[in-house]
C-alpha cells in the first residue's frame, strides 16, 4: 500500500508532512484510487472543505492527457523512478482549467512491487502575451476581467486596436488551459471544430460578421475582434462578454514594459536600448499600437544584438516642428508666426508680394509682423 511506503519514509505522520508542503500533493494506491490530497491540491482540484477524497485519479483530475499520455504510466513503462515537470491541464470540479507542471513519484514496497504513487502539482502561469505584460492598475483590472471571462462559456467580443485584440484573443485561449490545436482562426470548416470537443474560434475585423451569423458545435466559443460594436451588437438575452481594450494613452505608464515584451515575442534574446524604447513609446502614443505593429517586425529583423534607435524610423521634420509648436503657450500664434516668417523669406522681404501671397493687405501684414516681433535679419 502507498500508505505503508510513505509511513516507512516519513513516519506515521506522513499526511501531516505532505499537508504542510506548499505545492499540491495527491497520493494514490496501486489501483490509482486517490488516498490523500493536501490542502493545496484540494484547492487546485476544487474540493470543498470536508469533501472526501476518493475515486480513480483521472476521475478527479480530468486531465487532458490522462487517457493518452499519463505520466505515471510512462514512468512505469520506462522503469523510471520519477517523471518531472510534465506539462498538462487538469480540470477542477467546477470545470475550471488548471494548467500544471506535474511531477510523479511511483512508490514500490520492499519487494519492488508497485504500491502507488505521489503526484506533486505546481501551477504554471499562462503566457499573458504582450498586451497584458504591464503592472499598472489598468493592466491588473484587465487581467482580472480576462481571467473571469476565461472561466466562463459565453462568446466574447474584443473591442480595440487590431494588434491588441489579436494578442488578447490568444491570451484568453491560453487562460482556458486549452491546447494550441484548440484555437482556430475563422473561417474554418466544421471538421476543424469537430477535431476537438472544446475550443475557441477567433474571427477578426472583416471576418467577425461572418462568424457572427454561424453557430459552432457545442463546446466551442466564438471570439470576435472589432474596432467598434457597429453591426455586432448582441440581441436581448444573448450571452456575450464584451471587453473594451484600453488605448495606448490609457496604458501610457505601462507602455515601456508592454513594448519591451512585444519585442521579445519576435526575438526572445533581443535587448532594447533606452533610446529605442523611448521611440517605440512615442510611436505608440502618436499612431497607436497598430502603428508600432507596422514597423516592429522590420526593425527587429535588422537589429543586431540590441534594438537601437537607428533601427527605428525617425520622426519627420514636420513632426518635430508640430511638437515644438504644441509646446508653446499659443500654438496657433506660433504657427502663424512661422508662416509669416517663411513667406517673407521666400519673397526676399518684399512686403507687398508677401501680403499678396498670404491673401491680406500690406497694412495687416505689417501689423502682424510688429505684433509677433518679426524683423528682417540684418547683414
Amino acid at each position: 500500500m502507498a500508505s505503508d511506503v510513505l509511513s516507512a519514509a516519513f513516519g506515521a505522520k506522513w499526511q501531516e508532512v505532505l499537508g504542510n508542503i506548499s505545492d499540491g500533493v495527491i497520493v494514490m494506491d496501486s489501483e490509482r484510487q486517490l488516498q490523500f490530497a493536501n490542502n493545496r491540491a484540494r484547492r487546485l482540484l476544487g474540493f470543498a472543505e470536508g469533501d472526501t477524497v476518493k475515486g480513480r485519479c483521472r476521475l478527479n483530475t480530468n486531465g487532458d492527457d490522462c487517457e493518452i499520455a499519463c505520466p505515471l504510466t510512462f514512468a512505469l513503462e520506462q522503469g523510471r523512478t520519477e517523471v518531472r515537470d510534465f506539462e498538462t491541464v487538469y480540470h477542477a470540479r467546477d470545470g475550471r482549467a488548471v494548467p500544471l507542471r506535474v511531477t510523479v513519484l511511483p512508490l514500490f514496497d520492499e519487494s519492488g512491487k508497485f504500491s502507488g504513487a505521489v503526484e506533486i502539482l505546481r501551477e504554471r502561469g499562462a503566457d499573458l502575451g504582450f498586451f497584458l505584460a504591464g503592472k499598472g492598475s489598468q493592466s491588473e483590472v484587465l487581467k482580472n476581467k480576462l481571467a473571469g471571462i476565461a472561466a466562463g462559456v459565453s462568446d466574447v467580443i474584443l473591442v480595440g486596436e487590431r494588434s491588441a485584440r489579436q494578442d488578447v484573443a490568444r491570451t484568453l485561449h491560453r487562460l482556458t488551459g486549452l491546447g494550441d490545436d484548440q484555437f482556430l482562426l475563422w473561417p474554418v470548416s466544421e471538421d476543424d471544430c469537430l477535431s476537438a470537443a472544446v475550443g475557441l474560434c477567433f474571427a477578426d475585423d472583416g471576418q467577425a460578421s461572418s462568424l457572427w451569423e454561424r453557430n459552432l458545435p457545442v463546446g466551442w466559443r466564438r471570439v470576435f475582434g472589432v474596432s467598434d460594436l457597429n453591426g455586432l451588437r448582441p440581441l436581448p438575452g444573448q450571452e456575450v462578454d464584451i471587453l473594451h481594450l484600453p488605448s495606448s494613452e490609457v496604458l501610457r505608464d505601462d507602455l515601456p514594459i508592454l513594448l519591451a515584451s512585444w519585442v521579445r515575442r519576435f526575438r526572445e534574446d533581443l535587448e532594447v536600448s533606452t533610446e529605442a524604447l523611448g521611440r517605440l513609446v512615442e510611436i505608440a502614443l502618436e499612431r497607436g499600437l497598430d502603428g508600432v505593429a507596422e514597423i516592429l517586425p522590420a526593425a527587429v529583423a535588422v537589429a543586431a544584438g540590441r534594438l537601437e534607435l537607428s533601427d527605428l524610423p525617425q520622426p519627420s521634420p514636420q513632426t518635430l516642428f508640430i511638437d515644438h509648436v504644441l509646446e508653446s503657450d499659443d500654438p496657433l500664434g506660433a504657427l502663424e508666426r512661422r508662416l509669416l516668417t517663411e513667406v517673407l523669406e521666400r519673397c526676399d522681404w518684399r512686403m507687398q508680394e508677401a501680403a499678396d501671397r498670404l491673401g491680406m493687405s500690406r497694412v495687416t501684414l505689417w501689423r502682424k509682423t510688429r505684433d509677433y516681433g518679426i524683423e528682417r535679419p540684418t547683414g
